[in-house]
């Protein structure tokens, strides 16, 4: 949806236009030719949106602060890249961050429809209280199931969808375990 998409300058879009997004390639020979194209255009597309502060704070928390990353591992996305040995640049560069930059410029990977039924459901996020969590997790599972999106990517779509929407982080936390619920 349009509405998440970080606004590229010229030069900006200009150079994602150089980045192959794809996150699987036919075979080794393409995905390695993919990545060695992608380095030099991804870190200066990085350079730019981070010198004029384009990626929204939810977006920066959801790679850096370990409270946005549920898994077994206690450490930020980011860190999970360090604690395989990867650091600075080489971070960016790894084709498994080629999903992380595709959140970052768009945000959650999710049919417009099941975005804009979620937006309605949940009204203003500023109104949402603990009550309300139950409700809209149930109403998440339902549109997974009514829209088949795929049960291993669509809990995390919804945190996304969530952060993006600006409801607090123990909701969108709520909201994720209840999507992964579905049987």
């Amino acid at each position: 949806m349009e509405k998440y998409h970080i606004k590229l300058t010229e030069s900006e879009a200009a150079i994602l236009a150089k980045i192959d997004l794809r996150e699987s390639h036919r075979n080794h020979d393409e995905g390695h030719a993919a990545y060695k194209a992608n380095a030099q255009p991804i870190l200066a597309l990085l350079q730019s949106l981070s010198d004029r502060s384009a990626v929204p704070q939810e977006r920066l928390n959801y790679w850096n602060d370990p409270r946005y990353h549920q898994g077994r591992i206690k450490a930020s996305r980011k860190g999970l890249f360090e604690r395989n040995g990867c650091r600075g640049a080489d971070i960016y560069t790894h084709p498994h961050f080629i999903g992380y930059l595709r959140y970052f410029l768009s945000g959650a990977d999710l049919p417009d429809d099941v975005i804009t039924a979620f937006e309605e459901k949940v009204g203003n996020p500023q109104w949402v209280s603990s009550s309300d969590i139950v409700p809209i997790g149930k109403f998440a599972r339902d549109l997974t199931r009514q829209y088949g999106l795929d049960r291993t990517d669509a809990p995390e779509e919804f945190f996304k969808l969530c952060l993006d929407m600006g409801l607090s982080l123990t909701t969108a936390v709520s909201v994720m375990r209840s999507v992964k619920q579905i049987r």
